[in-house]
């Protein structure tokens, strides 16, 4: 079994490099860690930048994991299960749509990749690849013993030129793919 780590890192400031430092120094059990580092003023859109990396992933199980987090407990190994999404604690405790999850590389394959009509936005297009994962009942799994530390939210975030507008946006895609907000 072969574990790749994806990360995807949206360099806004000078603090970025040891944030994708720590986060690729602190990873557990990865057999090939790939970031794609995409520069603020040549930003290629979130949904684009997971495909790139994401495809260059020579793994059986592929981690999405961002660059402002970091592994603080367990192995990734633990969360590659045959058929099966999974997804560590956050800061302790499981979120309600987790932003780093580990997806065999053929249910990655089978479901497709991030749908680049999201690209131009932000946001939202996490939810429409968790909503493509259950939409093909495929099983979830919460994993008890790896965690991962995220002290700072919106490192990226905040500093791309109208954010709230791109937010709104994918929030209107989303809507209009699924026909309503839920994940």
């Amino acid at each position: 079994m072969k574990v790749s780590v994806v990360i995807s890192s949206l360099w806004t400031s000078e603090g970025k490099a040891k944030m994708l430092y720590d986060c690729m120094e602190n990873l557990v059990g990865a057999d090939e860690i790939l970031a794609l580092v995409n520069p603020i003023k040549a930003h290629i859109g979130f949904a684009d930048a997971w495909n790139r990396i994401a495809t260059l992933a020579t793994g059986d199980y592929i981690v999405f994991v961002g660059d402002a987090n970091y592994q603080t407990e367990g192995n990734l190994k633990e969360m590659c299960i045959p058929d099966t999404v999974t997804y560590p604690k956050l800061n302790g405790k499981f979120d309600a749509l987790p932003w780093i999850f580990c997806v065999p590389k053929n249910i990655y394959e089978q479901i497709g990749l991030y749908d680049m009509r999201f690209n131009e936005g932000s946001h939202w297009e996490d939810t429409d690849f968790w909503r493509r994962i259950r939409a093909n009942n495929i099983k979830i799994v919460p994993i008890e013993f790896v965690n991962f530390n995220k002290p700072v939210n919106g490192t990226s975030i905040r500093h791309i030129e109208n954010s709230q507008g791109r937010i709104e946006r994918n929030k209107q895609l989303y809507f209009e793919k699924w026909g309503d907000n839920d994940y």
